[in-house]
């Protein structure tokens, strides 16, 4: 059974998880935001200005770090990187977020989603942030629909899901705890 996890932007893994033992389940993902609180296997940074900055520091000798292809050749090629085909014209918040579950699920049977609220979305009065809280939403939901043979575990989601993931059948929610005693 292949299993991966994905960690959202601002996530922090509590630290009475041992990383080694949820580590033991799957290799985990996440932007690059995710890798000092969690220690993200597989980092992804869709930002060039972010990008180069963790270049200079080499960042990708700490993890399998990803990048856009369309800036591979504009950052000079940088050795040790992988690479990932897409654009992504949406305006939203975290994009990677979105990368990693499209990464992901090609290579997965059950993806364990931490640190992901997706509960009913709560009106704000900016039109514009709102606006990129829907097209997130809308880039979650259809990378679940579009992976049928993929079961998406959503891992201690406080609330109950929006009714746009509850009409989805590959989509469920469990608690942390029982995540690892079934999967380790």
């Amino acid at each position: 059974m292949r299993v991966n996890w994905v960690f959202a932007t601002g996530y922090n893994l509590d630290p009475t998880v041992n990383i080694e033992q949820l580590k033991s389940c799957g290799p985990t993902w996440g932007g690059w935001s995710t890798w000092r609180g969690c220690g993200t296997d597989n980092v992804i940074c869709h930002d060039q200005t972010k990008l180069q900055q963790l270049l200079q520091r080499n960042f990708q000798a700490n993890c399998n770090f990803y990048m856009p292809t369309n800036l591979y050749s504009d950052l000079g090629r940088p050795h040790g990187v992988r690479i990932y085909n897409g654009e992504y014209l949406a305006e939203l918040d975290n994009i990677e977020d979105v990368i990693a579950l499209h990464l992901v699920a090609p290579i997965s049977d059950i993806v364990l989603l931490a640190g992901f609220d997706l509960a009913k979305l709560i009106p704000v009065e900016d039109q514009f942030k709102l606006h990129k809280i829907r097209n997130y939403h809308g880039l979650v939901r259809s990378t679940i629909a579009t992976s049928p043979a993929v079961q998406w575990v959503v891992v201690d989601h406080a609330a109950d899901l929006d009714k746009a993931y509850r009409e989805l059948d590959n989509i469920t929610c469990d608690t942390m705890e029982n995540v690892l005693q079934l999967i380790t």
